[in-house]
């Protein structure tokens, strides 16, 4: 089923919750220092250690009979990293081909998973002021999605992006494509996009310069209370599709680097998504750092 579709039919579709946060808390595989969990569909252990946590996260959506959208794992491999790990196999394309075949294991529910390649900026996604320029931006990440594209992907999405100029140049490259596309903002407590752009700006910007538009955006990285949807314009609402939401209430910078997990209470969590989904029509619920099948259960 193709995202259009599936956002057309469906009030509620889930997301993934954590899989790199949860695969070095694990500690039983190692994490690529620059590339992250791309290199894990290489190795056994990894390929056991990714398959573990996404089919966790779909048979929570398969019991109780929702679509979920799941990603390679490719949000760091883009080609300078790649070159810089000294990796020449085309590390996109056996992502999304790891993923292709785990998805088949489903049978005749595997129609109802949806499978994403995710994408981040260039540097820090907790730091606006390391975003690349848009024409930057064009140049550095469209290769990365050439590969992506060339894969079979059902989707791209970027994701935890703080700088408006990056996904501007990243929401270009995309459209280039011709794959359905998102593109994802970290918020701060205030509502904010961490370069202090305003959301209403920054999704009239990329709806206004890409042809064809992004299908949707998304907010990632962010406790769902930092959105303050009743703060919002129709204009923003009716453009959010997904809100894949931290476990913690506490902000990115209090976050970044933390030893312990940090969780909020999950019906708190929970119940925010929720009201999201009921009262403001944001369709895909998931979640990133701290998060995990349970408050997929929850919602």
């Amino acid at each position: 089923m193709a995202l259009n579709d599936t956002l057309a039919q469906n009030d509620l579709v889930l997301a993934e919750g954590a899989v790199i946060e949860t695969l070095r808390r694990a500690q039983k595989v190692d994490l690529h220092p620059r590339l992250e969990n791309a290199r894990l569909v290489y190795d056994t252990a990894g390929k056991q250690a990714l398959s573990h946590i996404y089919n966790e996260y779909i048979s929570v959506a398969h019991k109780a009979g929702v679509p979920i959208v799941v990603c390679a794992p490719t949000w760091r491999a883009n080609q300078e990293r790649l070159a810089e790990a000294h990796e020449t196999r085309n590390v996109n394309k056996d992502a999304v081909t790891f993923m292709q075949r785990l998805r088949s294991t489903w049978n005749d529910w595997q129609e109802n998973i949806l499978i994403g390649a995710v994408s981040g900026c260039k540097n820090d996604c907790y730091k606006p002021d390391q975003g690349l320029s848009c024409e930057e931006a064009y140049a550095f990440h469209s290769w990365q999605y050439e590969k992506l594209a060339g894969a079979g992907v059902d989707f791209l999405i970027a994701e935890t992006l703080p700088s408006t100029r990056e996904a501007q140049g990243i929401a270009q490259a995309m459209s280039r494509t011709g794959i359905p596309y998102l593109i994802g903002f970290v918020l701060n407590p205030e509502g904010r996009i961490l370069d202090g752009s305003t959301l209403e700006r920054a999704f009239a910007e990329i709806d206004t310069r890409c042809d064809p538009p992004p299908v949707g955006f998304v907010i990632s990285c962010s406790y769902p209370s930092f959105l303050h949807p009743d703060r919002q314009p129709d204009s923003v609402l009716s453009r959010l599709v997904g809100y894949l939401a931290n476990a913690s209430s506490r902000s990115q910078s209090d976050l970044d680097g933390c030893a312990c997990l940090e969780v909020d209470d999950i019906s708190d969590w929970g119940n925010r998504m929720l009201d999201l989904n009921r009262q403001y029509g944001v369709q895909v619920l998931g979640g990133c750092c701290g998060t995990d099948a349970r408050h997929l259960q929850y919602i």
